[in-house]
């Protein structure tokens, strides 16, 4: 071995072992970064409501605003509007509102000058017998844009479209609710009408009931009547506590929309539910569906895409603007004129505009292009939308109307069928379960008569809300909502 080699063996020797030391200090580097990333991976995953609302320091809510304590019957429209006053989605729409109508003055400020003013310092280049030192130097500058072939204005276009697209949500919102109160009170209503329906059942059973025991009783009659009589009492009553179950749910549902002291008794539904309608279930063609908000706030959001259109296309003309000036030193040298406490001021006429994006300013009109055309078929398809659910709800209404007919017929040859059995079970030549199965039949077609009534009413309040008649019906045009004034 020579030797360079003997000398050579040594520092390769020492240059593995460093290479050793270096990866296992990577190797500990990683597993501690795997360690910290675990640790934060676990806090992560942990879910304490309790320190989520500490960390977030979440208040109590606020009451909602509660309509006066009244024993007289609630009626529909008042129902509504008492649910639209209050109802904080209303709130939180018209405080996006707010916020929106923001961006059209953040938008308009482009209009008017910019002015900037500042004090900084640093050093100059000047000679030592000037000072050297620049010190504090304080600055003014007004920007004014003269023309930028239309960026400012397509802004302030797009803000206002916005505007109106939040205006149509406060709308489309109001409507939710109100659409949200009055099924509440059909539907309670048509509980309320079950619920005396199925009392009426249990005082007529108990009646054959009572029948029963004294027709047995005196020995014409077995036993087997009133235990036969008794089973069918029982049922009743299962089926009045199930009604009043159902009762009890929805006039919670009133409460959660009206607030606590829903009034005992739900009022009978308009007619005008029906006669106010009467000209509007035609079939010659679709409603008209140019008021709603859903296609008002698609013809916002058209709008708003035009406006970018625009903006995207002026981005490719260049922006013409008057710039000026003035600095002054503050006990230094001023670095433009080099002068103890000099003042520097300069007036531009600015043409600025960009030349090369990679593409962007023509993807941005592509791009602009394309939502326009997408806000315009959201128009199409909330008409189609609408179209559709007026003519459902229509035909609805056109088939209740047809049933309740037979159904009536029904409930009245019933009814004199039971007081035929009635009489032949008195005498002692129908069977208990003849009348006991009449009393049945009456209270399902009474049921069934109600439930498709309340449908006829579910189906024309639900036509009111798809054709965009909510506000007028119930009275909430030229009206106050939490501020926000309503007009047809």
């Amino acid at each position: 071995m020579t030797h360079r080699a003997a000398l050579r063996a040594p520092r390769a020797l020492h240059a593995l072992r460093a290479l050793r030391a270096l990866a296992w200090l990577a190797l500990a580097g990683s597993t501690a970064s795997a360690s910290a990333d675990d640790g934060g991976l676990k806090v992560s995953r942990r879910l304490a409501p309790s320190s989520l609302a500490q960390e977030l320091n979440l208040q109590p809510g606020r009451p909602l605003p509660v309509a006066p304590a009244s024993t007289q019957p609630l009626e529909l429209n008042e129902a509504v509007r008492q649910a639209v006053a209050r109802h904080p989605s209303i709130s939180d729409a018209i405080s996006t509102l707010a916020q929106q109508a923001g961006g059209v003055d953040v938008a308009r400020a482009g209009y008017y000058p910019q002015v900037r003013v500042g004090v900084g310092g640093g050093s100059s280049n000047a000679p030592a017998s000037q000072g050297g030192s620049t010190g504090t130097v304080a600055t003014a500058s007004v920007s004014q844009m003269l023309y930028d072939f239309g960026k400012v204005d397509g802004a302030v276009a797009q803000s206002e479209a916005l505007v109106r697209r939040q205006q149509a949500g406060i709308l489309k919102q109001i409507d939710t609710v109100a659409q949200q109160a009055a099924d509440a009170v059909v539907t309670a209503h048509r509980y309320q009408a079950l619920l005396a329906i199925a009392q009426e059942q249990v005082q007529a059973v108990e009646k054959v009931l009572e029948t029963a025991r004294l027709r047995a009783n005196a020995g014409i009659s077995t036993r087997a009547d009133p235990i036969q009589a008794e089973s069918r009492v029982d049922s009743a009553r299962a089926n009045l506590l199930q009604v009043k179950s159902q009762l009890a749910q929805w006039r919670e549902r009133l409460g959660t929309l009206l607030g606590p002291g829903v009034p005992p008794q739900i009022a009978p539904l308009p007619s005008s539910l029906s006669d106010g309608l009467a000209g509007t279930f035609r079939a010659d063609g679709p409603p008209d569906t140019s008021l709603l908000p859903d296609v008002l706030a698609a013809e916002a959001e058209r709008r708003a895409a035009s406006a970018q259109l625009e903006i995207a296309r002026a981005n490719r003309y260049p922006t013409l603007s008057v710039d000026a000036s003035v600095n002054k030193a503050m006990g230094g040298i001023n670095p433009a004129t080099l002068e103890r406490n000099g003042t520097y001021h300069t007036v531009m006429l600015n043409l600025t505009s960009v030349i090369y994006q990679g593409g962007a300013l023509d993807a941005q009109v592509r791009a602009a292009s394309a939502a326009e055309e997408a806000a315009r078929m959201r128009i199409e398809t909330a008409r189609l939308n609408a179209g559709d659910q007026a003519r459902n709800f229509r035909e609805q209404v056109i088939g209740a109307q047809a049933r309740l007919g037979v159904l009536a017929d029904r409930r009245r040859s019933i009814v004199e069928a039971r007081d035929l059995y009635r009489e032949q079970y008195t005498l002692g030549t129908r069977s208990i379960l003849d009348l006991l199965n009449a009393e049945q039949e009456i209270y399902q077609a009474a049921a069934e008569q109600e439930a498709v009534l309340h449908d006829l009413w579910a189906s024309r309040v639900g036509y009111i809300g798809a054709t965009g008649q909510a506000r007028a019906f119930y009275g909430l045009d030229n009206t106050t909502v939490q501020g926000m004034e309503l007009l047809p």
